[in-house]
């Protein structure tokens, strides 16, 4: 297989340059096979499902079968974990490196720790990233990544360009000196440029909302593919005769894409016939590369070292039992909150009781590591940015006392606001008087309020969040282990009360 970069100054001016993979072979009928995968975030995979060392044996599998293969990477890889929150993501460029990458786009957490981290990221990569809509201040092309690529596999030549979603502006860290160019019109002008340079096949390969890629494949013509990522969804179909695939999430599935492919010559004319195949192969149950598997291992007993690191001290008594965090405001519930608000700069901070879980007390003068934190919220849950009307907020309140007598899971801890409320009347009518920031709620304001992925979706009975704008989403945000971990690293010792925050009458 031969490779060549195509790099785009000023959105359009081509400048080539040449990288030799292996000898071509002539345009004939032939199989070219894509290996995709997308938005993985740990090394050795989630609950028995996925993992390098898995995706290693099927890659090696599928290329024992199709020789004309290339693998295929659909964005968001450095972060978010508690791993990659150590390293910055060096360990997942070496993963990607060991099961033999071809070429990858930009994710927005690619930006999690800045545009100098993904550069470096970058950097260390045995493939080329592209990032065709992502551009620096000069007009180029940011951190490193390449506007587009062409390779050459069974005789064809296939050319690659990259989309990443601008929202990544507010997803992520990307910094004030990085834009991002429109999605439709650089697609476009992507795919005119691959044309000239000679590409037989156009591959886009997109970080996007799913829907965009589907509007992409209506709206840009000359596209054949659409290798994709970002909203974690296992699917394959074909959209204005594009295909289109997106292959989950954290390696539970590996997408195959097959394109049988020759030159039809009909009334003296030549076109191109491309015909999609494609499965989704689940790395459940299959027996992990031996030397993928030591890596990650390797890299799984390092984070075992490093999560008795100590990230504070505390100064008063923690209480995180059950019973406090589910009935009643608790200082280490307002940490939560008041590192969610922080991070977010939101007007409100808000989290549900039963996502804490630790049911323990840390005494005054113990110092918090990073696994007491990890044993605190061990859900994985993400903190996300909300716009919620006062009148939404309100809502959001009542739900989080509905249940106080049972105990519920649902119970809300703040940061940002007060309020009271009366257990007696009936669930739906408990929440008396409501304070933002000292002043009473509107309840026709807009607010941004930073809560966790899950109820965010509606879980614990939040029906009033879910559907609501996401100024900051789950692909966008980061693990709310993470987010208090650096809030208190940021504080050093900790002396967080109950200060009056909720008020039972």
């Amino acid at each position: 297989m031969k490779r060549r970069s195509v790099s785009f100054r000023f959105l359009w001016l081509l400048l080539p340059v040449f990288m030799v993979f292996s000898a071509a072979a002539s345009g004939e009928p032939t199989k070219i096979t894509f290996l995709h995968f997308n938005d993985i975030y740990q090394v050795s995979g989630i609950k028995g499902n996925g993992g390098f060392a898995e995706l290693a044996t099927l890659i090696k599998a599928e290329k024992a079968r199709s020789p004309n293969t290339i693998v295929t990477f659909g964005g968001d890889l450095i972060s978010p974990s508690i791993l990659s929150g150590l390293s910055k993501g060096t360990e997942m460029i070496q993963m990607m490196n060991a099961v033999g990458t071809d070429i990858a786009v930009l994710g927005n957490h690619e930006f999690d720790f800045g545009p100098d981290v993904a550069a470096a990221r970058i950097a260390e990569s045995n493939f080329p990233w592209t990032g065709t809509n992502v551009f620096d201040p000069s007009g180029k092309v940011a951190v490193g990544a390449q506007a587009a690529i062409i390779m050459e596999a069974g005789g064809f030549k296939v050319g690659f360009f990259g989309i990443l979603t601008p929202e990544t502006a507010a997803l992520s860290q990307p910094g004030k000196n990085i834009h991002f160019g429109d999605v439709v019109e650089i697609a476009d002008k992507a795919v005119k440029a691959l044309k000239e340079q000679g590409a037989e096949i156009v591959v886009a390969l997109t970080h996007l909302d799913l829907s965009k890629d589907e509007n992409l494949a209506e709206e840009v013509k000359g596209i054949d593919v659409i290798l994709a990522g970002h909203d974690h969804v296992a699917a394959t179909f074909i959209r204005n005769g594009v295909a289109v695939m997106q292959s989950g999430s954290d390696g539970i599935y590996l997408g195959v894409l097959d394109l049988d492919v020759e030159w039809i010559e009909s009334r003296g004319r030549k076109r191109l016939s491309i015909l999609p195949s494609w499965k989704m192969a689940a790395t459940r149950g299959v027996t992990p590369d031996p030397e993928i598997k030591a890596m990650a291992e390797s890299f799984e007993e390092a984070l075992d070292k490093k999560l008795g690191i100590a990230i504070g001290r505390t100064a008063v008594l923690l209480d995180t039992r059950r019973d406090t965090v589910r009935r009643q405001e608790a200082a280490f519930a307002n940490l939560i909150a008041d590192a969610m608000r922080a991070e977010t700069k939101a007007d409100i901070g808000f989290t549900n009781g039963g996502g804490i879980r630790g049911d323990c007390v840390y005494d005054p003068g113990t110092m918090l590591t990073r696994k007491d934190i990890l044993s605190e919220l061990p859900f994985g849950n993400v903190t996300v940015l909300l716009e919620l009307s006062g009148r939404d907020v309100r809502q959001m309140l009542e739900t989080g006392v509905s249940k106080v007598e049972e105990g519920a899971g649902r119970f809300g801890q703040v940061s940002g606001l007060t309020f009271s409320y009366d257990a007696s009347k009936p669930a739906g009518a408990r929440v008396t008087e409501v304070m933002v920031g000292g002043v009473p709620l509107d309840p026709v304001k807009i607010y941004t309020v930073a809560t966790n992925d899950y109820i965010a979706s509606g879980g614990d009975g939040y029906a009033v969040l879910k559907g609501k704008k996401q100024l900051i989403d789950a692909s966008g945000g980061t693990l709310m282990a993470t987010t208090v971990m650096n809030y208190i690293k940021s504080m050093g010792d900790l002396s967080p009360v109950v200060d009056g925050r909720i008020i039972a009458r």
